[in-house]
């Protein structure tokens, strides 16, 4: 085998395992807030957030701890009982992921922004509507 191919596959392999590795982190992430498991979600929040909540009037940047509160304080208000994803699309680093939040008689929109660091994916930003 030729040192050009050696390397194009090694190079394939690297990639495709890096892929592997974001969809199993959106995974988690999906399954954490399907499941209303914030303790296990502080884990993916970036240092600053920027948060859009359909009952607040400005978009404001957070804190990990403060935008986990935020957004569980949402979900307790709302009775949000699950969450459905609709769509993941990853573009360069960042993973854009799209889905519903399941309420009694209402549903709300949620968009995450996530971003790619050395440390895996951190959510960036999130707007429910």
């Amino acid at each position: 085998m030729s040192p050009i191919r050696k390397i194009l596959l090694i190079l394939s392999f690297l990639i495709l395992n890096t892929s592997l590795f974001a969809q199993k982190e959106t995974e988690q992430i999906t399954q954490n807030i399907q499941t209303a498991n914030f303790s296990n979600l502080l884990l993916f929040w970036d240092t600053e957030v920027e948060m859009t909540i359909l009952d607040q009037i400005n978009q404001k940047t957070s804190h990990p701890q403060e935008a986990n509160q935020q957004l569980q304080l949402f979900f307790n208000n709302k009775s949000i009982v699950g969450f459905d994803k609709n769509a993941e699309r990853k573009v360069g680093n960042t993973v854009y992921m799209t889905g519903k939040l399941l309420s009694g008689t209402q549903k709300y929109n949620l968009t995450l922004l996530l971003q790619e660091t050395k440390s895996g994916l951190r959510i960036v930003s999130v707007r429910v509507s």
